[in-house]
């Protein structure tokens, strides 16, 4: 059993599961699979990204999930596989008292894979858009699953005012670009998941980057804040790190750490992301001189390693 101080971590966390069981399934029409039904009754006034005072009329009781747009924004429709960052406040349906929210802080923003067919916290958000403010209404049960406290059963219809900060699409969407010679091969499944296979040979001494698919979205800058899906591996072949793994793209730093401070990624990364374009998928090849300094890098990353990333840019922040 799960508390009620966390439902907004099962909120953020409830689609990762369902999507290792079900997985992506190809983005068709955008219809709503949810009706608006009482949620069209919740009323929450302020501008997006503060968090509003919700209204409707007490008591609320909604035995099937319901969504309705509070506000409507002009940002990216959300489709089948795209993921977005959300805050959102939860009340109880009888007398509107705050259960929990999210900090509503600038960056913090909580982030959901929105698959079809997973749970109704991922289908609240099919078909709306970014820039939104959207009202979820449901059971606990139906919404939350199994949580205590707060003297809530089961049966009790809570209601969930969620801002759409921001959306991306789950993978990249650029045009297929030559592939350079000598490089690592780069497959991808139906999700954009992709694999990797390393030559047999010496890896090479310089940066190597390739744009695999060119997106034709805007053009990272340096010190730009880049969200991507990632996966890192070493020359030889060992996976050490991959966002796919997680189904969480990270928030990349475009700068190179070694001069900023401690803040961005390593020179070769912050060369291959700055002067890409969103929706564009990159491959490249990082010596020891373009990668961690002697002494800096995670356990999993031995000193002195070629490493190889194939990065997805989803969006700039």
């Amino acid at each position: 059993m799960r508390s009620i101080s966390r439902l907004v971590a099962v909120v953020a966390s409830a689609a990762v599961l369902s999507a290792t069981l079900v997985g992506c399934a190809p983005a068709t029409a955008c219809e709503p699979t949810l009706p608006e039904g009482s949620a069209a009754l919740v009323t929450a006034p302020g501008a997006l990204g503060t968090k509003p005072t919700v209204d409707f009329p007490k008591p609320l009781v909604s035995r099937k999930s319901a969504v309705a747009v509070v506000q409507e924004g002009n940002g990216r429709l959300i489709t089948n596989g795209d993921y977005v960052d959300f805050d959102a406040v939860v009340v109880r349906g009888d007398d509107q008292q705050e259960l929990t929210a999210t900090s509503y802080q600038a960056g913090q923003a909580e982030r959901l894979h929105v698959l079809s067919g997973t749970n109704v916290l991922a289908e609240a958000f099919l078909c709306q858009r970014a820039g939104s403010r959207i009202a979820l209404t449901g059971t606990v049960k139906e919404i939350f699953g199994d949580v205590t406290g707060n003297a809530l059963k089961a049966t009790d219809t809570v209601a969930v005012v969620f801002d759409v900060v921001a959306a991306y699409p789950g993978k990249s969407s650029g045009a297929a670009q030559l592939a350079q010679d000598g490089m690592p091969a780069v497959t991808s499944d139906p999700n954009g998941r992709p694999g990797i296979a390393v030559p047999n040979t010496d890896a090479p001494t310089e940066l190597r980057i390739s744009t695999l698919t060119k997106g034709d979205g805007a053009v990272v800058a340096e010190g730009q804040t880049v969200v991507a899906h990632y996966t890192g591996v070493l020359w030889g072949g060992s996976v050490f790190d991959s966002t796919w793994d997680k189904d969480r793209p990270a928030n990349l730093l475009a700068q190179d750490f070694t001069t900023n401070n401690g803040q961005g990624v390593v020179p070769g990364f912050a060369k291959a992301l700055i002067g890409q374009s969103v929706g564009s998928r990159v491959l490249v090849v990082i010596p020891p001189s373009e990668g961690y300094p002697t002494g800096k890098a995670p356990a999993s990353i031995p000193d002195g390693s070629t490493m190889i990333f194939v990065i997805d840019i989803l969006g700039i922040r």
